[in-house]
């Protein structure tokens, strides 16, 4: 096993070496993407607020007037906010961490580039997205969610929400990677792995809480499921006030932040290895 991980840890360590020496083809890779995506709306980075914005008013009235899965917890749309934030985040990042290299074809031709330059990039658009989108969903939160059993923790979430981003953003690249790779030769992936976030969406604490099944024989599954471990690092401090906890894997702080330390770094060696078995294809493909 552990002649395993240091084989996944080779060409990892030696793709982040070459990180330093292309920092700024990144950052103007970044940069580029946000002009692009938002310079011809007429709101701009506005819709980057707007979108999930009117997201949570869609699934709000859904999921409690019609469905009502939020009675037994006072400000659901502080758990609903909360849980869909970091699943965008997630998904977005995944989803365009899969385009990144087909969509830099011309620079791929043009130049050379680390591959994983142009994942990063893309993920890292999305990191940005979600920073600001954090920023206003702390303040909201800071001023409406308190006064019940339940209240946003200041402290707690400044103490967690570094590290619970820096986790979430691991895995998201570590994810990305071979999909980015495999995106290239097999198209039909795009197909599968929207209708795999879909369904990852319902089986998601984002509109429910993982304490709505809390002594179910399905509880112990939630465990197998990556999305819901980084969920409950925000839900945490946004919602509940406390450290995270997750019951699927008995609900200790210790026990919630290993689950999601070994998702993590465990998906960024898996998937590099994957990666860097595709990459040198890439270009002829591409």
């Amino acid at each position: 096993m552990i002649n395993v991980v240091k084989n996944m840890a080779l060409p990892l360590s030696k793709s982040l070496s070459e990180l330093p020496e292309y920092r700024h083809v990144l950052a103007n890779l970044v940069l580029r993407d946000l002009k692009v995506k938002y310079q011809l709306a007429s709101l701009g980075f506005v819709w980057s607020l707007l979108y999930p914005a009117i997201l949570l008013g869609i699934y709000f009235v859904i999921f409690s007037r019609v469905v009502r899965f939020g009675e037994q917890f006072p400000h659901y749309w502080a758990l609903l906010l909360s849980g869909m934030i970091a699943f965008q985040f997630i998904q977005g990042g995944i989803v365009d961490g899969m385009y990144s290299i087909r969509k830099n074809s011309t620079i791929i031709r043009k130049v050379y580039v680390p591959m994983e330059i142009l994942v990063i990039a893309g993920v890292t658009v999305k990191l940005v997205e979600f920073l600001l989108q954090m920023t206003i969903v702390i303040t909201l939160l800071a001023i409406l969610h308190h006064g019940t059993i339940y209240e946003f923790s200041v402290f707690k979430t400044l103490a967690i929400l570094p590290a619970a981003i820096l986790l979430t953003y691991v895995f998201v690249l570590g994810v990305s990677l071979p999909l980015a790779a495999m995106a290239v030769i097999y198209r039909d992936l795009d197909h599968i792995v929207n209708l795999v976030m879909l369904g990852l969406f319902y089986l998601t604490p984002v509109f429910w809480a993982s304490q709505k099944i809390a002594g179910s024989k399905y509880l112990p599954l939630l465990a197998l499921n990556p999305a819901a471990g980084f969920i409950e690092l925000f839900r945490g401090p946004l919602y509940f006030g406390h450290w995270p906890s997750n019951p699927a894997v008995g609900g200790s702080p210790a026990a919630t932040w290993s689950i999601c330390i070994f998702f993590a770094f465990g998906s960024l060696l898996a998937g590099h290895a994957m990666f860097d078995r595709y990459k040198h294809l890439l270009a002829e493909v591409v």
